[in-house]
């Protein structure tokens, strides 16, 4: 596992400040200066690169909240399953990135990764996300199917008590529901 870099050593207010600085669009001469004025001496590579780790991670962060928001407003009209399938996908994506970070030689997490994922525990570990998430998958699907069943039938019930009212034979209302909804007498 490497070394933790001159960054990572700092304080944590240090970082969270580097961090503020950044978010607020500052230039990495900009908060170099502002660390100057705390009497925090870092190279300008260091920080460069923890920057550039920084605005990695926050476009990870924004791509995850932009897929999470695109998901909810496709997705069908009910808040449970909207919630189920934006977890199994945000789930999904974190685990396609940690797979990505290992094979990432460049990446500053890459290595712990890859130890990560020979060490027995956190193999299983990794399994075992694989394994709920291939669950909840399944989970979700089976609620929506459900959901759609009970949907239709509660559609064809109604079909059939307005073409009743309306004085429709049995034989037009079994032929509308089998025509709209699927559903067989």
């Amino acid at each position: 596992m490497p070394r933790p870099s001159s960054i990572q050593r700092l304080p944590a207010e240090i970082r969270e400040a580097i961090g503020r600085l950044r978010d607020g669009g500052r230039t990495i001469d900009e908060i170099l200066a502002h660390l100057g004025q705390l009497d925090v001496e870092v190279s300008r590579s260091a920080l460069g690169r923890h920057v550039q780790h920084l605005d990695k991670l926050g476009a990870r962060l924004r791509q995850s909240r932009a897929l999470a928001e695109g998901l909810v407003r496709q997705l069908g009209e009910q808040p449970g399953d909207q919630v189920a399938r934006v977890n199994i996908e945000l789930l999904h994506s974190f685990l396609a990135d940690t797979l990505a970070s290992a094979d990432d030689e460049a990446s500053e997490h890459g290595e712990e990764t890859r130890a990560n994922l020979r060490n027995p525990k956190g193999a299983a570990l990794f399994a075992e996300a694989v394994e709920r998430l291939t669950k909840a998958s399944r989970h979700n699907q089976d609620f929506v199917l459900k959901l759609e069943e009970r949907v239709k039938k509660e559609a064809a019930k109604s079909v059939e008590a307005a073409g009743r009212a309306q004085g429709l034979t049995a034989g037009t209302i079994e032929a509308i529901k089998a025509s709209i909804f699927g559903v067989k007498a």
